[in-house]
């Protein structure tokens, strides 16, 4: 199963300055991963939701980094630039 350090080592070869949206992050780390049938499962049941969880660790990563400002999260275009 994916997890953190692997999504932190895929993002450290997008080369500095590259602004891509959320999908092209997933498609970025899923083509760079070989992802488990355990990535896949729904990160929660307590809500209704199909977001798997390696999306989900994904988005954590990316918080993370935007806090640390390590990358910019562009809202309005719900992209971040690294």
């Amino acid at each position: 199963m994916i997890n953190s350090i692997a999504i932190k080592k895929i993002l450290g070869q997008v080369p500095a300055g590259t602004t891509l949206s959320v999908s092209q992050i997933q498609n970025f780390v899923s083509n760079k991963y070989p992802l488990s049938a355990e990535d896949w499962d729904v990160y929660t049941t307590t809500r209704q939701t199909h977001y798997c969880k390696w999306k989900h660790k994904i988005q954590s990563v990316l918080h993370e980094y935007k806090e640390k400002k390590i990358l910019e999260h562009n809202p309005s275009t719900c992209s971040y630039t690294f």
